[in-house]
């Protein structure tokens, strides 16, 4: 992931970030689901955070990528994917490693 991410707001605005610059990644449950978006991807970086639907890594690439992380945690993904409450879990700290 070499490439800046693109990320659009709730207001339509449309920004880019350096993925090199996140900080924190959390997955973010809702209890909408299965009529809506019920799982987020939520990355917090250097000067802001971003969100982006787990159904848009529709090849799975996007999770592998992530999974390679040092120090990413699968059982907090675990966890999050057996989740329909509101509810955020830390699955990559920057600061922890």
């Amino acid at each position: 992931m070499d490439e800046m991410f693109t990320c659009k707001s709730a207001n339509g605005t449309t920004f880019e970030f350096d993925p090199k610059t996140i900080q924190k990644i959390k997955v973010i449950t809702n209890d909408k689901g299965p009529f809506e978006e019920d799982v987020f991807w939520k990355f917090e970086y250097t000067g802001g955070e971003c969100y982006f639907p787990s159904s848009g890594d529709k090849d799975g690439s996007f999770l592998a990528h992530f999974q390679g992380l040092r120090g990413f945690d699968n059982k907090a993904l675990i966890q999050a994917a057996s989740s329909a409450n509101n509810a955020a879990f830390l699955v990559w700290d920057r600061n922890a490693l």
